[in-house]
């Protein structure tokens, strides 16, 4: 049963939130990017949207901590090598992605909707 369910949801919950994420456009990072990227978005609108994401990633990486001294433990360099790459990598990326779909958000509508109409940004 158990397998069951998960193979549904392993199949009907990508097409769910890529169906919503694409009509309601919550999950577009090319805009987010695009609004970093603008001068007339506020620093302190784009600070706060780095540092939110900076925020849910130190929650994340808290999270995984349990998991990574179990791999840590079972396979010593290797896991302790992977387990050092895998979180630089999301200490660098997270809070920049993270941040970039909080600051839709965060801007003024009026810019938000302007970009969006903006082929390719």
């Amino acid at each position: 049963m158990v397998n069951l369910l998960g193979s549904i949801g392993r199949r009907v919950l990508p097409h769910a939130v890529a169906r919503h994420a694409h009509k309601k456009g919550w999950l577009d990072l090319k805009l987010g990017f695009a609004l970093l990227r603008d001068k007339r978005v506020s620093v302190l609108a784009k600070l706060a949207s780095i540092a939110t994401g900076a925020a849910l990633t130190a929650i994340f990486i808290a999270l995984e901590v349990p998991l990574e001294t179990i791999v840590g433990a079972l396979l010593p360099f290797v896991g302790l090598f992977f387990d050092l790459a895998i979180d630089g990598i999301e200490v660098l990326i997270l809070p920049i992605v993270i941040g970039s779909f909080v600051l839709q958000k965060l801007a003024p509508k009026n810019i938000v909707r302007e970009l969006a109409l903006i082929p390719g940004t």
